[in-house]
């Protein structure tokens, strides 16, 4: 029944829109004949056969549908509407536009088909013909609030602020106060660069809502940022006399003294604000997140915030968010074993979340203590399948303990996974590569420092290994010191790259510059590294200074280096390869 209801308004409002050609009036005693009959029924099945494919969201056909109809009764107006309106939806805005207004034409008293053509008139961005359709539609309709709403929008659209401040002045007098309104002026009166007007419309926001700060809090804003400090302060003075508790108020103030780099009043306020039982966890948190920035810089600052961070975790025990910020914050703080025990207790509450093994991983790396790191991270990897970081740092751990069977596997488990993270990859790819060349597969080591050097070309640590593997197998060694160069330029202090590539040139030959490489490798911290001092006697040897040899390789023999062929060289004095 309500379908048939809904065909027979159709009916009505399709042929109250048709307009005859001939115009003849008919009394109401005449009657239609067979053939006006005929007609109109005909054009009402084809009507209803359109509209049925508007209605069911078959769009190209309805507008097929409907542009055959409109050529042979062009004077049908809810055919041009509905037609316009298909066509809008399609982003057809041309002919949008043209079959809009010829609805309209047809129906100059519809005001659907004349705010429908505004609409098109919007569309394709004709502000002027837009304008002035909205004047016409006004004079008809001047009560209309969306009409006279609609011409504002229109002149903030084209940044006529002025006019569209008369129009919202026209509809605060016809409707009385309104929020909005009232919004959208002192918003527009602040791009107009007019503060005075835009501070007296939030004062007439404030004298409909006591009892909040906020619109003491946008002036103090508008004061502040029109470097009218004096007039700020008195604001902010007012704000801390009458909303002592307010949250709102609270953190305002801690902002202001934050900017005015008053680090009493700051504390003062944020321990307010994190202690405040009216401020939800997540508002706290919110808060607190900017001030990480400061954890890096000020270690007085730093022990501010985890002590707000901990009141935050320890209002909300259960909360996860909150937990999870204070363990970011004392990790931050490189407070790692105190970090540590927070992220644990993260993973009772929660275990599937990635982040918090990440961080645990993170710190064992740090520390050095890689079975914890297999260990978490195998647990990790269990739950993460597809994630190639857990992979990467038992790979990595196995690797440190000299397991490069276990290593291998690992790290090649971590290169199938195909991270989107190309830098990930790069690490992951270069891993392996030491892995396979630890293992004398060094064909398999080549290709995976070849590929990680296709996704980073500029990543330094895998320019560096490569080339100083090369370098001991005497292989490529004009590509070796291509690649060694450019990570020095990328690195020039790095004692591990300085050593690399006065290395290569002592396998090229190049004895005199190899030592002064390798001695700059020592000097930039590379005193400990025992490594370094064998280079270096290995270097004198070459250039017959065998005392000097035979003492540099003593050196390297104190910092701990105890290869069966380095103790060949100090007993016999000569060096072996």
């Amino acid at each position: 029944m309500r379908f048939l209801a809904f065909i027979l308004i159709l009916a009505t409002f399709f042929y109250s829109s048709c307009r005859s050609v001939s115009n003849v009036a008919m009394s109401s005693t005449e009657s239609i004949s067979t053939q006006q009959k005929a007609k109109s029924s005909k054009e009402l099945k084809l009507f209803l056969q359109a509209e049925n494919a508007r209605l069911a969201d078959e769009a190209p056909s309805a507008i097929a549908l409907y542009n055959d109809f409109i050529k042979e009764y062009k004077h049908n107006a809810t055919a041009h509407y509905n037609l316009a309106r298909l066509q809008l939806q399609k982003s057809d805005r041309i002919n949008a536009e043209k079959n809009a207004l010829k609805a309209f034409k047809l129906d100059k008293d519809n005001h659907f088909f004349e705010e429908f053509y505004i609409k098109t008139l919007m569309a394709n961005r004709k502000s002027k013909k837009a304008e002035e359709a909205y004047t016409h539609i006004l004079s008809k309709y001047p009560n209309v609030v969306e009409y006279r709403y609609g011409k504002a929008v229109l002149h903030v659209i084209t940044s006529e602020y002025q006019k569209a401040i008369q129009e919202f002045d026209l509809l605060e007098k016809q409707m009385g106060f309104d929020e909005d309104i009232v919004t959208q002026k002192k918003n527009l009166y602040l791009r107009m660069g007019d503060y005075s007007s835009a501070i007296h419309e939030i004062r007439k926001l404030k004298g409909n809502e006591f009892g909040t700060p906020k619109y003491d809090i946008m002036i103090a804003d508008i004061y502040e940022e029109n470097n009218q400090s004096e007039k700020a302060k008195e604001i902010y003075t007012q704000i801390e006399k009458e909303y002592p508790y307010d949250p709102m108020a609270q953190v305002a103030l801690a902002r202001y003294y934050l900017d005015g780099e008053n680090k009493p009043g700051y504390n003062q306020y944020m321990k307010l604000v994190m202690g405040n039982k009216n401020l939800d966890v997540e508002k706290k948190i919110a808060i607190i997140l900017p001030t990480l920035r400061k954890l890096e810089s000020d270690s007085l600052e730093r022990e501010e915030i985890i002590g707000m961070a901990k009141i935050i975790s320890d209002e909300s025990p259960t909360n996860q968010d909150a937990l999870s910020l204070y363990a970011d914050v004392l990790y931050f703080s490189k407070k790692n074993d105190e970090a540590l025990k927070a992220y644990q207790k993260l993973l009772v509450f929660n275990e599937h979340k990635f982040n918090t093994w990440s961080q645990i991983i993170s710190i064992f790396s740090e520390s050095q203590l890689h079975d914890s790191v297999i260990y978490y991270s195998k647990k990790c990897q269990n739950l993460f399948p597809n994630n190639a970081v857990p992979s990467f740092y038992a790979g990595i751990s196995h690797l440190q303990l000299k397991q490069t069977d276990s290593a291998i596997v690992w790290l090649e488990k971590a290169a199938d996974s195909k991270s989107d993270n190309d830098l990930l990859n790069t690490q992951v790819l270069s891993s392996l590569g030491d892995a396979y060349n630890t293992a004398k597969l060094f064909s398999k080591s080549d290709s995976c420092f070849e590929a990680a050097l296709i996704l980073q070309p500029n990543e330094a640590s895998t320019l560096n290994n490569y080339a100083y593997y090369l370098s001991l197998r005497k292989e490529k060694l004009e590509i070796a010191e291509q690649m060694s160069k450019k990570s020095l330029m990328l690195q020039p202090q790095s004692k591990s790259f300085l050593d690399t590539y006065g290395w290569i040139l002592f396998q090229q030959g190049n004895y005199k510059e190899a030592l002064i490489y390798i001695q700059k490798s020592i000097d930039a911290d590379g005193q400990g590294d025992g490594t370094l001092y064998e280079h270096l006697g290995d270097v004198y040897y070459k250039l017959n200074e065998v005392e000097k040899a035979k003492l540099n390789w003593l050196k390297a023999k104190e910092l701990g280096e105890q290869s069966p062929l380095l103790l060949k060289k100090i007993n016999e004095g000569i060096y072996y390869e």
